[in-house]
């Protein structure tokens, strides 16, 4: 049987994930030019990375895991804090991301991979968690990486405003695509030991449904126009209406 043969569980075949991943990486990720979404997701994590920087006595430098990492982008913008991690599917992300991040040092292979060694303070995940086939086994991964007390910044899509979005695209052969509910998410991270620090969303988005309403330009202009364009957008990410949910949970 082939390699790149559908599998019985309906999950495609790691060599035909692989495949897929080398070439959306490198053609959303491998541009040194970061969009505003991408520059707010770095605004997060770095945030993140400062409060655990901030808690630890010793003040020694951290310890950071880029889950899922892509071409490193993300995980390179945190080495101010200490030794950064990436490990991700795609080779051909990976070795990109040698040749532009030379400080991260960067792994090509799954979440599972033995290479891993922890324990980390901090472990990012950044629109990954949607596109493994058991979302449990991630979480728990992620906790037997982490130290107790140590953070897991999960960033993932929102579903309830892609499913409302004429920006998605058809899914790719090789790319599963499973958004988890906030319910399911919180379920999950207890189910991994894990407590839940805060949620957020970043970037609202969508333009069906009631999402149109509230995202129009026209709704947009006058809150600009009164000087409120920022509460607004505050305001639609503190509903939870942005594009990707940001969850901060401890490690017990």
């Amino acid at each position: 049987m082939s390699n790149l043969a559908a599998s019985t569980d309906g999950v495609p075949p790691l060599a035909l994930q692989t495949e897929f991943w080398n070439e959306w990486n490198l053609s959303h990720l491998a541009s040194a030019k970061r969009d505003s979404f991408q520059l707010q997701q770095r605004e997060v994590a770095y945030a993140a990375a400062a409060r655990v920087a901030a808690a630890l006595e010793d003040e020694r430098p951290l310890r950071i895991l880029d889950f899922g990492c892509g071409t490193a982008w993300l995980g390179a913008s945190m080495t101010s804090f200490g030794d950064v991690t990436g490990i991700d599917l795609s080779p051909a992300a990976i070795e990109h991301g040698r040749q532009e991040f030379p400080d991260v040092h960067l792994i090509a292979g799954s979440f599972t991979d033995e290479a891993l060694v922890g324990p980390f303070d901090l472990i990012i995940s950044s629109d990954v968690i949607a596109h493994v086939s058991d979302q449990q086994e991630y979480i728990l991964r992620a906790a037997d990486l982490l130290r107790p007390g140590g953070i897991f910044l999960l960033m993932t899509q929102n579903g309830f405003v892609w499913r409302r979005s004429s920006q998605l695209r058809p899914q790719g052969p090789g790319q599963i695509r499973n958004w988890p509910s906030l319910k399911a998410l919180r379920e999950m991270l207890k189910g991994g030991g894990f407590q839940i620090l805060c949620i957020g969303s970043i970037q609202p988005a969508g333009d069906r449904g009631v999402l149109r309403v509230l995202n129009s330009r026209s709704l947009r202009g006058v809150f600009k126009l009164l000087g409120l364009g920022t509460f607004w957008r505050t305001l639609l990410e503190r509903l939870r209406v942005g594009r990707d949910f940001t969850i901060e949970a401890s490690r017990r």
